[in-house]
Formats: C-alpha cells, sequence, structure tokens
C-alpha cells in the first residue's frame, strides 16, 4: 500500500505543478531567513518566514484541491487555493494555540518538581508535545481541503484516520523519515563539496573550533565569520533546496495515502462516505 501511494505521489508531482510551487515558496522563504539571519538583520529575517508561512497554504489547498478534482487548470487551482486557505490556516493556529497551552500546563508541575532543573528540560518538553500534536493530526489540512471540513472536524478527522490506520501511518511516517534523510544527506554532500575551500583548512590544521554555545548570537557570528558572504549564502540555498525538494514530496504523497486510507472511516460514529461515482449504467467505483 505505501508502495502504491508513492507511485501515486509520483504521479501527482508530474501532473500538478502546484505541488511544486508551494516548496518553492517555502524553500524561498527559508533562504531569505537564513541569509538574513547570517547578515544578521534578524528582525526582517522573522518577518520573511511568517510571510512564506502564511502563503505556503494557499498553494497546498489549490494543489490538494486540483488534484482531487483531477483538473490541473489554473482557474480551479486558484479556486481551490483561495477555498481552502483558512481551513488550513485556522487549524494550524488552533493546534499552535493548544500547543501552548500544554506547554504552560507542563510547566507548572515540572518546575515545581524539578526547580532549577526544569529548564534543562525545556527542550525536551516542547519537542514531545509539538510531536504529539503532529502525529495526531498530520492529515488534517488534506482532509480539510478534499472533504471541505471545518476546523474541528478535520483535526478530528486526522486523529481517526491514525488510530484506524495506525500501523500503516507509521510505515507512512517511517517512509517520510526515510526520504527526508535520504534528501538530506545528499544535498549536504555536495554542500560540503561547494564548501571544502572554507572547510578544508580548518580540518586539515586538526584545530578545534569551539563555538560560543552559551550565546547563540556570538555562536551565529561566528559560524557566520567561518563561512564568508558566499558561504553563508550558499548555506542559505543549500537548506532550502531540501525544503524546496521534500515539502513536495511530503504534500503529494501525503495527498495520495490518504485518498488510499481515508475512505470508509468512522468519524463520531459516522461512517465517511466513499469518494467515487456512478458509471451510465449505475455501477459504483471507487476512486
Amino acid at each position: 500500500m505505501i508502495l502504491a501511494s508513492l507511485k501515486d505521489a509520483v504521479g501527482l508531482l508530474k501532473k500538478y505543478p502546484a505541488f511544486w510551487v508551494a516548496g518553492i515558496v517555502a524553500g524561498v522563504a527559508l533562504c531569505i531567513d537564513l541569509y538574513l539571519q547570517f547578515t544578521g538583520e534578524v528582525f526582517f529575517a522573522s518577518k520573511i518566514l511568517l510571510l512564506g508561512l502564511l502563503i505556503v497554504p494557499f498553494f497546498a489547498a489549490g494543489a490538494y484541491g486540483g488534484a482531487h478534482r483531477e483538473d490541473q487548470s489554473m482557474a480551479v487551482f486558484l479556486e481551490e487555493g483561495k477555498k481552502g486557505y483558512f481551513r488550513i490556516l485556522l487549524p494550524a493556529i488552533v493546534l499552535l494555540l493548544a500547543a501552548v497551552v500544554t506547554l504552560i500546563l507542563l510547566a507548572i508541575p515540572i518546575t515545581l518538581i524539578l526547580g532549577e532543573g526544569a529548564i534543562a528540560t525545556a527542550g525536551s518538553a516542547i519537542f514531545g508535545v509539538i510531536l504529539s500534536f503532529a502525529f495526531f493530526a498530520y492529515f488534517y489540512d488534506v482532509a480539510a481541503v478534499t472533504e471541505e471540513l471545518g476546523v474541528f472536524a478535520s483535526l478530528q478527522r486526522s486523529g481517526a484516520v491514525v488510530l484506524t490506520r495506525l500501523w500503516k501511518v507509521l510505515l507512512f511516517y517511517v517512509t517520510n523519515l526515510i526520504a527526508l534523510f535520504v534528501l538530506g544527506f545528499g544535498v549536504l554532500t555536495a554542500w560540503s563539496m561547494l564548501m571544502y575551500d572554507k572547510l578544508a583548512p580548518l580540518i586539515e590544521s586538526g584545530e578545534t573550533f569551539a563555538f560560543d554555545t552559551a550565546n547563540a548570537t556570538a555562536a551565529q557570528a561566528q559560524f557566520t565569520a567561518l563561512l564568508g558572504p558566499d558561504g553563508a549564502m550558499i548555506t542559505a540555498i543549500t537548506y532550502a533546496a531540501i525544503v524546496a525538494l521534500f515539502v513536495p514530496f511530503a504534500l503529494a504523497f501525503k495527498a495520495a495515502f490518504y485518498a488510499r486510507q481515508g475512505n470508509g472511516i468512522e468519524v463520531g460514529g459516522v461512517e465517511a462516505p466513499m469518494q467515487g461515482e456512478y458509471d451510465e449504467k449505475g455501477r459504483w467505483y471507487k476512486y
């Protein structure tokens, strides 16, 4: 089933350019953000990244909707993007607020129990909360667009898919992680080759380059000085390339997997209708 979904995802990437546009927009936003951070323009960097995060849902909705309707036209892309934009954005805001509230509620007992040691566990707590929310809500966007669901209905639908198809979903997540690892390894290998002239003298000298881990700003300045202006640009483009390539794959793979696994699952005691159509002889064909 995963192989079939992967095959479907490749077909979607070939047929619907909107998936690639979503990745390019995200990659460009990250590239500008990283380069501005390397050059010290942190204030503008965060604004660019936020703008990119606010734009991507439009392209994702257009891609999901166009693929669901099997229509590559610009008119359908714009229609689905406009119709599905807030269906994707609003649940994301709800998830963000829920994660913040959860972290605050966790911080109180952790602080009382661990005292000063609570700071050391903060990173693990944040990662755990984000991972938990992402695990169950990962399919909310494609569900919201393809089934025209509201904020909480899309989140509930995603959770139902995860719980009902748990082992298949776990395999789906593992496949995504493998794809990200392979892509990241390949792109970072290319980065190391491009940066060889700057890194080779440091490696060959055998000296240890120690970053000031206690001061994030100082560590960033040290890293930027090591890379130089050209190296900073190459590094920003490298990480942007990973995003620009992985996001289209992740969106298309999610759409393909959900199309195969999302049908016939009961949500709130009501079985979701299967997607398909009747032919001229009255025979039912499931998508």
